[in-house]
């Protein structure tokens, strides 16, 4: 008398199930491209707003009143991704090195009462 251990079927089963959702995973992943972290590489408004967090607007207002660097072509404008993050580390330093309430001062004293 053979009894057949249904668990072990299912085991097998699983295993196999695995091996196949394995195999479809390691043919899915796309290889990292270097062209993507390229510092060269040329971004436009939508793409940089993605990588600064902020919206197309405020990147439009960093362009024209706080120095990012851009090239403006036709209606548009690009920037490079090394300048990009160049000009975002420099931008948090002199955040960092700035106290927060010197601008309330500085007001305070511009309209200071005689």
């Amino acid at each position: 008398m053979q009894t057949n251990n249904p668990f072990d079927l299912i085991l097998s089963k699983l295993d196999q199930l695995q091996t196949a959702v394995n195999g479809l995973a390691e043919n899915t992943q796309k290889p990292s491209s270097p062209a993507l972290s390229s510092p060269e590489r040329l971004l436009d408004l939508g793409e940089a707003a993605q990588i600064v967090r902020r919206p197309v607007g405020t990147v439009r207002y960093y362009i024209h009143h706080r120095g990012l660097p851009a090239t403006k072509i036709g209606k548009g404008y690009l920037v490079k991704f090394g300048e990009l993050l160049a000009w975002v580390e420099e931008f948090n330093k002199a955040g960092e090195k700035a106290d927060p309430l010197d601008r309330m001062r500085e007001n305070r004293k511009r309209y200071k009462k005689p």
